[in-house]
């Protein structure tokens, strides 16, 4: 496995990025989009954050965050690179990458890693085909015309598995394309630990191994990756510097002229999408009055809420206090948004890739999170606890898995 060297390529000035919207790159398909869409990452202004910005999903962020991992496996993302028009079968030579996990700092993405391939043109089916860039993915055609990904979205398992197997079929035939015998992406830099995105930690910068470049030579040059969370979390922003990279597919500069790359002007409408629906961290929450459809913990019962506050309930002790304090579970009132509640940092030290314990059907992992409450008053000898209420509102792709009380 090659590693990425730390040293700056003395031409940097002359690189282009090759993962902004801005010189056409585009997502052509992420596993799960839930609290940000992955288009964020090629964002070429810098990242914000709004600390009182909540939407129905949870908390607005600045980049492609997925949702605490469940199922199997760890998230993923298509880029299509840009950076000159795609005519003439243009690829790329990658010499840098930059990351920046600006303010995920409880729930960054704890490793990443980038792979590359080129596509090549189909010449069996059209000749003249100067979408074949994005057509060879499932859904990219869709994706691209609605100008992007939609926020609080996941893919299937089935979505997921046909993605793959097309991610498997373009690099079996860049292999044959390319005569070299190598039917796989090329690692451009592999598994690599990110740290939170606090201004001292947020930035990280990695040369490409020279031997990956000459990978990437070898088969003329790039012109997609793959990034790979291992296995969720966020990142704000991702670039890949590197060149146009030199071959027999004509002049960069009379394509210029010709440009017709019909993605390049897509409107995106997910900002107007209901899914990004945006209510301050500090408004009011909506009461339900229907007792018909009102939760549990709304409706009265015939036995006090032992843990509340009210009757002197405290939070004591937590393994993590990231983003909210084990108090917030015993309050009398219902939780107004994702901020009023306990939830823990992401583990650093998670799996990279989730696995099931084929008994219980839940993550195969020692890692738990936990807190001490301490009753505000004792339940009596003849009923002692009559129910437990755990409500997990607000919390929608960052619920516990599993709870257990002792």
């Amino acid at each position: 496995m090659a590693a990425a060297a730390p040293t700056s390529d003395p031409d940097s000035q002359q690189l282009i990025n090759l993962t902004s919207s801005s010189t056409s790159s585009r997502i052509l398909f992420a596993t799960d989009e839930w609290f940000a869409a992955a288009d964020n990452l090629l964002n070429p202004s810098p990242p914000q954050f709004d600390p009182d910005a909540y939407c129905p999903e949870g908390k607005v962020m600045d980049g492609w965050e997925t949702r605490r991992k469940r199922s199997a496996g760890h998230d993923w993302c298509v880029i299509t690179l840009g950076g000159a028009p795609h005519i003439g079968d243009v690829t790329y030579d990658a010499v840098k990458v930059e990351v920046d996990t600006a303010y995920f700092t409880g729930n960054q993405a704890p490793r990443i890693s980038i792979e590359g391939v080129r596509v090549l043109r189909r010449h069996d089916v059209n000749d003249n085909d100067e979408d074949y860039l994005y057509t060879w993915m499932p859904g990219a055609a869709s994706r691209l015309a609605r100008g992007g990904g939609i926020q609080g979205t996941g893919q299937s398992a089935a979505s997921v598995n046909r993605a793959a197997k097309a991610c498997e079929r373009v690099a079996v035939a860049a292999g044959k394309g390319n005569n070299n015998g190598s039917c796989k992406w090329i690692e451009i830099l592999p598994m690599t630990p990110l740290k939170p995105g606090y201004e001292e930690t947020r930035h990280h910068s990695f040369s490409v191994d020279q031997r990956v470049r000459k990978q990437v030579a070898a088969v003329g040059g790039i012109t997609h990756i793959r990034v790979n969370y291992f296995p969720d979390g966020g990142v704000a922003r991702l670039k890949l510097l590197g060149r146009v990279f030199p071959n027999n597919g004509g002049s960069t500069a009379s394509s210029a002229a010709n440009n017709t790359t019909i993605h390049a002007d897509v409107q995106r409408i997910i900002d107007n999408s209901p899914a990004n629906t945006i209510h301050l961290h500090s408004s009011s929450p909506n009461t339900n009055t229907n007792t018909n459809s009102a939760p549990p913990s709304a409706l009265p019962h015939h036995h006090p809420e032992l843990s509340c506050i009210t009757y002197g309930g405290m939070g004591l002790e937590c393994s993590n206090k990231h983003y909210g304090v084990p108090m917030n579970l015993i309050k009398a009132s219902l939780g107004k948004d994702m901020g009023d509640g306990w939830e823990t940092a992401r583990h650093p030290e998670r799996s990279a890739v989730v696995t099931k314990d084929p008994v219980t059907g839940l993550q195969d992992t020692p890692l738990f999170d936990w807190a001490v409450l301490k009753l505000g008053c004792r339940g009596t000898a003849d009923t002692g606890v009559s129910r437990i209420i755990v409500d997990t509102r607000h919390f929608k792709g960052n619920f516990p898995e599993s709870v257990k009380i002792d």
